[in-house]
């Protein structure tokens, strides 16, 4: 095969500063190149912020989405595939998408350029997802015994118009699982909407996990965090046992294989087009 047939793959997460977090993204590359041997895999942080940050405090060089595209060119990569490592299609994946548009349309170099969705796009996705609940809970979680416990999944939220999804993910997970609630940080429902829902169930023990790519500062500050604002501190000031696992969803096979099914389906547009 010729490195015209090749197709590149660029991963796009927001990044990251946290070395565990780090770690995370490394070993969704590893997947990426055992998944598709032959095709070089790119990591490449969307946020300048974080790419200067992690270059200043520990040396690390992350690549933006257009400088990884620029190194798959020059190594004679006409068809690359840009794959969204966000939770929801908010305004950092439309930034990605503006990009990858103006480079199809005035970059002659490439043949194929095609975006990869995020975990989160159709109710399709929501329900896939729903449907692995069971594999993202720890110590039985998911079969509550005799001392009642809940499940409850922190997302992040946006102000874009794709927290919706996130509501209905929430619908979703509802009908299907009786003990399982999710909640986000910055947008709808937040831990005050969903302490009302958590007292109705009964639970008298949380199991407190991020609904994040990665476990990085809003898991550790937000989530976690000691502070009297942070998910774990306001669950024990409502009189809630809680048991944390600061997994990210990044960490867990099961939905790393969803991410790479999207993956598999842009590359048949690729093809096809």
């Amino acid at each position: 095969m010729t490195a015209q047939e090749l197709h590149g793959i660029v991963l796009a997460p927001y990044g990251t500063l946290f070395p565990p977090a780090l770690a995370t993204y490394s070993q969704i590359q590893k997947t990426y190149e055992r998944t598709f041997p032959g095709s070089p895999i790119r990591l490449a942080f969307t946020s300048h912020l974080m790419r200067r940050k992690l270059l200043e405090k520990e040396g690390i060089s992350i690549p933006s989405i257009q400088s990884a595209l620029e190194e798959l060119c020059d190594e004679g990569l006409r068809s690359v595939i840009v794959q969204s490592l966000q939770i929801v299609p908010g305004g950092e994946f439309h930034q990605v998408v503006a990009l990858v548009m103006d480079l199809k349309n005035r970059d002659p170099a490439f043949s194929r350029l095609e975006i990869g969705l995020p975990l989160l796009s159709s109710l399709a996705d929501c329900r896939k997802v729903s449907s692995l609940i069971p594999a993202l809970c720890c110590r039985g979680a998911y079969h509550p015994g005799p001392e009642k416990e809940a499940v409850l999944l922190v997302g992040h939220g946006t102000g874009h118009g794709a927290d919706a999804l996130y509501s209905l993910m929430y619908q979703v997970v509802r009908e299907e699982h009786e003990n399982v609630f999710i909640g986000t940080i910055e947008g709808f429902c937040g831990i005050d909407c969903l302490l009302p829902d958590l007292s109705g169930f009964g639970a008298r023990v949380v199991q407190l996990s991020p609904f994040l790519l990665v476990a990085g500062g809003h898991a550790e500050n937000d989530i976690f965090g000691p502070s009297p604002e942070s998910w774990k501190s306001t669950l024990e000031k409502a009189g809630y046992k809680v048991v944390v696992d600061r997994r990210g969803l990044g960490d867990r096979a099961e939905m790393v294989s969803l991410f790479l099914e999207h993956t598999r389906n842009a590359l048949e547009r690729c093809n096809f087009t």
